[in-house]
């Protein structure tokens, strides 16, 4: 008993090093330095827990080669998992070649499952995380269970039995801990947006009007040479251009001077269903530019606390976003209803749709997917959310289109219990599904 306290331990602080790994690893910010050295911490963990298993009185091996994998599946990518398997089927056929085929085909299945089960663990709260894992390896645990019946060895049940518990322990604590580390580095990004979000707005507050001042003036000479009768086609043609220019110019300041203006007080109830009418309608004509048709099913009714004014910015910004991804033309639905005492907003796409890493940058400044763009729209649409103490949900798919979610608490009065809007979801998620 003692020698098997003593194994459990050992394999037990083999696998905390997992999420210390990971710990080191997320701060490395590009993405293969965050995954190489976890990757490579679990391929250690692994040959370890192999290569000293837990010996149980009938002569019994197990270890914990379940969790490497469970991580490499679920926290860093299919590939690392598919890769895993690999480095264990191979372990196995060194220290075990007898048991190799039944190795191959057991983690085949598992395989098969966890990259299936991949697609929406990330979407997953950490209870259904938590649930997950153990649904996962209950199983492994009953087929022990059945192995020792078969063999006649019913005394080592227990031990098999605590073995199993605190298996499934490790993987939660492991969990745990990950998810933890994701929820700090999503703080500590929460943290510098806000910075450059703050430095930004002083910027804007000191430096836009005078810099609006002197290009009102310019832009009334310009268009004073405009409409001079000896000018040459060209000449038309650069006065215009300079004007176009001068006009994008005002409106990024607009943008800035939007991130500068502080919130606006006295928040009302405001119906939701029709500002987003106004919104659409507003946007219409900006569509059929480009051949996008607008469709609306928008539930009557809909109220909230908030700024008309702030709303209809946010809906349009999005809408425009939506409109410009479809260049060739396509379906922008609009949709909005009631979901547990919160309002939920749909704007769906088919436009061109974004990869992990475009939708990962989105709402930072000076980032833009346009050529032209300064990523401002998008910056003070998510900063409007907040303000109305909102989330959101952004799902894309490359070349099929992406549907931005936006869930409001609902207007109620004083006797009523309000809900928090997307419950399960954090305040912001982007979901990359090519």
């Amino acid at each position: 008993m003692y020698d098997f306290t003593a194994d459990l331990i050992f394999h037990f602080l083999i696998m905390m090093m997992i999420p210390f790994i990971h710990k080191i690893s997320s701060h490395q910010g590009d993405r293969w330095k965050t995954s190489a050295p976890l990757f490579s911490g679990l391929f250690l963990a692994l040959f370890l827990t192999m290569t000293f298993p837990v010996e149980i009185a009938g002569g019994q091996f197990f270890d914990l080669k379940f969790i490497p994998v469970f991580v490499a599946y679920f926290y860093i990518n299919p590939v690392a998992g598919f890769l895993t398997i690999f480095v264990l089927i191979s372990f196995k056929g060194f220290f075990s070649p007898g048991d190799i085929w039944i190795a191959l085909v057991n983690y085949t299945f598992i395989s098969l499952l966890f990259f299936y089960a991949s697609k929406f663990y990330k979407k997953c709260t950490f209870r259904q995380k938590l649930s997950i894992a153990v649904l996962f390896y209950l199983p492994i645990t009953i087929t022990r269970y059945v192995i020792l019946l078969q063999k006649d060895i019913k005394e080592d049940a227990p031990y098999l039995l605590l073995f199993s518990a605190v298996s499934i322990v490790t993987l939660s604590m492991i969990i745990y801990l990950i998810e933890m580390n994701l929820l700090q580095e999503k703080m500590m990004q929460k943290l510098r947006d806000a910075e450059k979000i703050n430095a930004i707005s002083q910027l804007a507050a000191s430096i836009a009007h005078e810099i609006r001042n002197p290009m009102t003036t310019v832009r009334g000479f310009l268009q004073m040479l405009k409409n001079e009768k000896n000018l040459t086609a060209d000449q038309k043609s650069f006065i215009k251009v300079s004007l176009e220019e001068l006009d994008r110019t005002n409106h990024i300041i607009s943008d800035f001077l939007s991130l500068a203006r502080p919130e606006t007080p006295g928040a009302s109830k405001v119906s939701l269903s029709g500002v987003l009418l106004e919104a659409a309608d507003f946007m219409r004509p900006y569509g059929l530019m480009t051949k996008v048709e607008i469709r609306t099913s928008i539930f009557e009714g809909i109220f909230i606390m908030g700024n008309p004014n702030e709303m209809k910015q946010l809906f349009i910004n999005v809408m425009k976003n939506s409109i410009e991804a479809m260049p060739d033309g396509g379906i922008l639905e609009v949709k909005a209803f009631k979901r547990n005492i919160a309002a939920e907003i749909q704007i769906k796409d088919e436009g061109v749709g974004m990869s992990k890493e475009k939708l990962q940058m989105l709402g930072q400044p000076y980032y833009s997917t346009k050529t032209k763009g300064t990523g401002l729209g998008l910056m003070i649409s998510f900063d409007i959310i907040s303000r109305l103490k909102g989330k959101y949900l952004i799902e894309s798919t490359q070349n099929k289109g992406t549907n931005f979610t936006i869930s409001l608490p609902l207007y109620y009065s004083s006797e009523e219990v309000r809900l928090p809007p997307f419950e399960n979801r954090s305040e912001g998620q982007r979901i990359n599904e090519s």
